[in-house]
């Protein structure tokens, strides 16, 4: 852990010192290249990265190239996905389909360039009625549907462009929805038949997502990135009185006020208490368990550990079944022939008794990151 440490903070050094313009240090003696392309890889940090070598040469030339490629594909994909905005606008305009382009579309602004706010995909909301006329748009481009779970459809066009269709911000069971369903009232009108979040909005639907990203144990360096430019760039346009009395209705005001410290710790060396310095090290090393996105699902009891041991999610299960990642309706299958493997392997009841009980000790620690945190879960 000490060795990760040590290159978190020379990666952090690098991030800090291109996205505000700081003095940008040599690579330390005990630092490894290696691991500081791994963290940046983990954050979706390779193009900020790569500016910081241009400056420092901390890379070797087998890295330095994999920093220059992922740059040049920045570029390249911020073009196409800037000529794909546009069409959106015009053709979803020209059909009377309202909608928000979300996030990255506006955030990538606040950034010294917009590569440097890696964008995979394109999220745009329309409303239920609208998805299907907005995805005959889509595929008139030359998209191609995914994966549609109902609440988002993924479509791709090869080489590297995504596009995620929204019909809302947040899947119905999670306690942040209701709040969401009021985009709409809350959207400013735009060009078209474009709405947009107010600064404001955006500030509280940004913490809001990054939330969600954190309890689910996933990347969430970026919005924390974002959160922070915004707290930079727009604080005399942001309305943070109205911003503390939504984020209330989230139960998000201890969170976001973490979030906003650890923000100017990381970006302008503010110092940082244990709580904030453990929240740095589980947004840029990743949580202290393997597993995390099972053992933060993992109920309390016994069925629910047992339950969730048996039927893992697919992002889980594409690991073990590489088949799932072009056939993911296969699950249930893959469920039970991994349920049917376990019975006739010896010794599998009392391994199935041992993941049980590092199930429940991870979820207790995950729980307890959480709460310290300020995130009520």
């Amino acid at each position: 852990m000490a060795d990760f440490i040590k290159n978190k903070e020379y990666f952090l050094n690098l991030v800090s010192g291109v996205i505000c313009g700081t003095e940008l240090s040599p690579l330390p003696s005990d630092a490894d290249a290696g691991l500081i392309y791994k963290l940046a890889c983990k954050s979706n940090m390779q193009t900020v990265i790569y500016f910081a070598d241009e400056h420092t040469h901390f890379a070797p030339a087998e890295i330095n190239g994999k920093l220059k490629k992922s740059y040049q594909t920045s570029a390249v994909r911020e073009t196409n996905q800037q000529m794909t905005v546009g069409d959106i606008r015009r053709d979803f305009t020209q059909k009377s389909i309202p909608f928000i382009f979300l996030k990255g579309t506006h955030l990538k602004t606040l950034y010294p360039i917009p590569e440097m706010r890696f964008m995979v995909d394109m999220d745009v909301l329309v409303k239920k009625e609208d998805v299907a006329r907005a995805s005959e748009i889509l595929e008139s481009y030359g998209f191609e549907c995914e994966m549609n779970n109902g609440k988002d459809i993924v479509f791709v066009k090869k080489p590297f462009l995504t596009v995620e269709l929204h019909n809302t911000l947040f899947d119905e069971g999670n306690p942040m929805s209701p709040y969401f369903l009021g985009v709409w009232d809350r959207a400013l009108k735009a060009d078209g038949a474009e709405y947009v979040m107010s600064e404001s909005d955006l500030y509280i639907y940004t913490l809001a997502h990054l939330c969600e990203h954190y309890t689910n144990a996933e990347a969430c360096f970026r919005p924390l990135t974002d959160i922070y430019l915004m707290n930079k760039k727009l604080s005399d346009r942001l309305d943070f009185d109205y911003i503390n009395e939504e984020l209330g209705k989230l139960d998000l005001t201890e969170f976001a006020e973490n979030i906003r410290k650890l923000g100017y710790c990381i970006y302008e060396g503010a110092e940082k208490d244990k709580t904030l310095l453990m929240m740095e090290n589980f947004i840029i090393l990743g949580p202290p368990m393997k597993n995390a996105s099972e053992a933060n699902k993992a109920d309390r009891s016994k069925s629910g550990r047992i339950l969730t041991s048996l039927f893992p999610s697919l992002r889980h299960m594409k690991k073990h079944y590489t088949i799932l990642e072009k056939m993911p309706f296969l699950l249930p299958f893959m469920w039970l022939a991994r349920i049917f493997t376990r019975l006739f392997k010896k010794g599998s009841a009392d391994k199935l008794k041992a993941i049980n009980e590092t199930g429940k000790k991870d979820y207790e620690t995950l729980k307890e990151i959480y709460r310290r945190s300020g995130i009520k879960k």
